[in-house]
């Protein structure tokens, strides 16, 4: 309590001192979409004195008499006259987009838009961003959205990160980087290691939460979150930033955008990123490093999105938690061991093309090419002979047990076409398309370094491989989505997805690995059904209802790399999902609420594996609900001062079964983010991000826990228009906590925790030329 009442007094100091001043002063937004708007020309009526917004899209000007009529223009929106009949009579203003008849846009289908989409979606812009994102990964940025939960291995946000949403871990969130689908087509996995900073590059991000529209071409249970990189720029501009901050943690960056240097139907961006942490925890230090190119050209009727994406990491990893009787020591919560190092290198090109037929209609195509090679390795110690396919011939006779160095490799790729209609009219939208996706992974494991001399003598330095399996998995789907507006208040929705897996997996016979051929054809029909009614033009409520399958992961149904795993029968998993939402926007406001229930047959839930690192056990629940309520709020309170928070309860449970009643372990039972901004001046920002997560439980009985916790984080962003200066200090009241946490029964219950970070910090430069 004393935590709190210390940030309230800090913010009624701060906003006492908002009340004085000379000037006019207010944040201009886009009408339609509600983003600030920088780079805008303001002028006084009748003389030179003028000035132009910030990239936060506030503006102050001296003024000498009262009334004063000000002009607001900007490219691509409508001027504006404003009377001013005394200081800061406008906290907000509004401009309206213009329609440009020769360069018609057609928002894409796979975005939401307020008040015109029945669906529960969040949008976080780049200037959200700008303040928000440092060297950690992007779930840590995404987690101060409603309904979303993230954490790391490392416990400071880089390396390995995790999310959920609405208690759905990342397998069943579908994520999507310009279009092209990152999860990983084996395990339904998202992998943000492999590509650090991307959010640099992001124009924005949207997070819908529920079963995620047609458009996206795969179903996705939880939400979808889909990442949009810019490439055009106004000016050409170089850009060089470096950062460190607690735990050894450093960036480098390059950044260069061309602006018009090729003209003004040409851009191009590019960037390359080097990220280094040693991570809070022991033993779980990473390295990352990110390289992007973004060539783009637009024509009267065509734009082509050209873009290449790189990515190599490093990681050491500890998989196994803290023992409970450790987690409230501050020094014996940060020890581990050295365990095992992921070294991987993917790389994702891209094309994506739209086309104007005419004035109603839109083509659009993704075309994109992800390949990926890399490992893991551990050093194993008292290994038998016969679980690795060391037992030929005399060698068993004389010793069972080795110790050795193992590597488990992937080599895999997928590419993809995702061509779109989409067909507009003052009543109608039809959007309709498909998605052709073909996946090709080479597993295989391989051993070297041993302990025992006739293994050494046999094999030298050579790796001997005891494993190898390919998977491959066509997928075809059908979408369309029908937007109809019945009235003018009233509109319909409909989406349907037909979708074919074609999935195959062929296991080498090697030793004791008797080698299987697998293969299993998946067909889902997925529909959704929408309505929203506008009781005016600021207040609307929506409601939907979704059904949707899934296949399962590969390693659902067999083990391939075990060689006494057989396959076992991997029912697909399906879900109903019915929700009710509220849309209200004022001057200074807008709220969102909404209610879901999401009825889950078959929901496979995973636990840590701890005898085997970096694998999970699967437990299938016959059934599960998860069901909650989510709201977002933000407003202004004062000229200068703004206030967002979203909360989220989640009531996830076993309807049927040995565990009925109980909830899903973790899974937090509230969310709550609430972040305090204040324009300083017209160039300096400071933020103040609260966040409360309730309580998780370890296990199915929910016997154990983890404690809920409050953290607090501030930011201060300064800025001119030759450098950036941003530093961050998180959990700055130094808070014990734990994020994530498994448990087990055997001689007595034992518990494990991921601990999160105590305080620390983060400090960035940014010159730009």
């Amino acid at each position: 309590m004393k935590k709190i009442t210390t940030i309230i007094f800090i913010w009624i100091v701060t906003a006492g001192g908002l009340l004085a001043g000379e000037k006019i002063s207010a944040r201009l937004y886009s009408q339609v979409n509600g983003e600030t708007l920088p780079m805008v020309n303001i002028m006084l009526e009748g003389s030179t004195i003028g000035t132009m917004t910030n990239e936060e899209g506030v503006f102050s000007l001296n003024v000498d008499h009262y009334p004063a009529k000000l002009i607001f223009s900007h490219i691509g929106f409508e001027r504006k006259v404003l009377k001013f009949t005394f200081q800061d009579e406008f906290e907000k203003i509004y401009l309206m987009p213009t329609v440009l008849k020769t360069d018609k846009i057609m928002v894409s289908a796979t975005r939401a838009v307020k008040g015109k989409t029945p669906v529960a979606f969040s949008v976080l812009s780049a200037k959200k961003i700008a303040i928000r994102n440092s060297i950690e990964d992007v779930p840590m940025t995404i987690a101060s959205t409603p309904g979303v939960y993230a954490y790391s291995e490392s416990g400071n946000g880089t390396g390995y990160s995790y999310l959920t949403i609405r208690g759905f871990d990342q397998s069943r969130v579908a994520v999507m980087l310009d279009n092209v689908p990152l999860n990983d087509n084996e395990s339904h996995q998202v992998y943000w290691v492999d590509h650090a900073d991307i959010l640099s590059d992001a124009e924005s991000v949207q997070i819908q939460r529920g079963v995620g529209n047609s458009l996206y071409g795969a179903a996705a249970f939880g939400g979808s979150i889909n990442v949009e990189t810019k490439i055009h720029s106004e000016n050409s501009e170089l850009a060089l930033e470096s950062g460190m901050g607690s735990y050894n943690t450093k960036k480098n960056k390059i950044a260069w955008k061309s602006g018009a240097l090729f003209g003004d139907n040409i851009s191009v961006r590019t960037r390359y990123t080097n990220q280094l942490s040693d991570g809070y925890r022991d033993f779980h230090d990473s390295e990352q490093n990110s390289f992007y190119l973004g060539i783009e050209q637009r024509g009267s009727k065509i734009t082509n999105q050209f873009r290449v994406l790189l990515g190599k990491e490093i990681t050491n990893q500890t998989w196994d938690g803290v023992y409970q009787n450790y987690i409230d020591d501050r020094d014996l919560r940060r020890v581990g061991v050295e365990a095992y190092t992921d070294n991987f290198y993917q790389k994702i090109i891209s094309l994506n093309s739209k086309y104007r037929l005419n004035s109603h209609s839109f083509l659009s195509n993704t075309a994109y090419v992800v390949q990926g090679e890399g490992f893991y390795e551990v050093f194993k110690i008292d290994q038998d002979f016969y679980s690795y396919n060391l037992d030929e011939g005399d060698i068993s006779k004389y010793q069972n047990e080795s110790d050795f160095l193992r590597r488990k490799w992937i080599v895999n790729q997928y590419s993809g076409l995702i061509p779109q209609y989409s067909y507009q009219t003052e009543t109608l939208r039809l959007d309709m398309g498909a998605e052709i996706r073909s996946y090709a992974g080479d597993h295989f494991g391989e051993i070297s370094q041993f302990s025992d001399t006739l293994l050494a003598d046999k094999y030298a330095d050579n790796w001997v491989r005891y494993y190898r399996y390919k998977g491959k998995k066509h997928s075809t789907s059908a979408f369309a989505r029908l937007s109809y507006t019945v009235t003018n208040d009233l509109s319909l929705m409909f989406d349907l997805q037909l979708q074919q897996q074609d999935w195959t997996l062929d296991q080498e016979p090697i030793g004791h690995a008797t080698g299987y051929e697998l293969a299993t054809v998946w067909r889902f029909i997925n529909p959704r059904l929408g309505a929203m009614y506008n009781f005016t033009s600021d207040v609307s409520i929506y409601v939907n209802y979704s059904q949707a399958d899934k296949e399962p992961a590969d390693n659902q149904i067999i083990e391939a790399d075990d060689v006494w795993s057989e396959p076992v029968y991997a029912a697909a998993e399906s879900i109903d999902d019915y929700e009710l939402g509220f849309y209200y926007k004022s001057k200074f406001a807008q709220i969102n609420l909404n209610m879901y229930r999401i009825h889950f047959f078959n929901e496979q839930l995973k636990t840590i594996d701890v005898n085997q690192e970096g694998e999970y056990d699967s437990f299938s629940a016959d059934e599960t609900i998860h069901q909650g309520i989510e709201f977002e709020v933000n407003f202004q309170t004062f000229n200068k001062v703004y206030f967002d928070i979203n909360a989220a309860y989640q009531n996830n449970y076993f309807l049927k079964g040995i565990y009925e009643g109980n909830a899903l372990k973790t899974n937090p039972e509230i969310l709550l983010n609430s972040e305090i901004s204040y324009q300083v001046l017209s160039n300096l920002t400071t933020s103040f991000l609260l966040k409360y997560v309730g309580k998780q439980y370890l296990d199915n009985e929910n016997i154990g826990s983890i404690d809920s916790y409050f953290l607090t984080d501030l930011s201060v962003k300064y800025s001119t228009n030759y450098f950036t200066v941003k530093a961050k200090i998180n959990n700055i009241f130094d808070t014990l906590y734990s994020t994530f946490g498994y448990a087990y029964e055997w001689d007595g219950y034992h518990a494990y925790y991921w601990p999160g970070a105590t305080r620390n910090a983060y400090i960035s430069l940014e010159v730009k030329i």
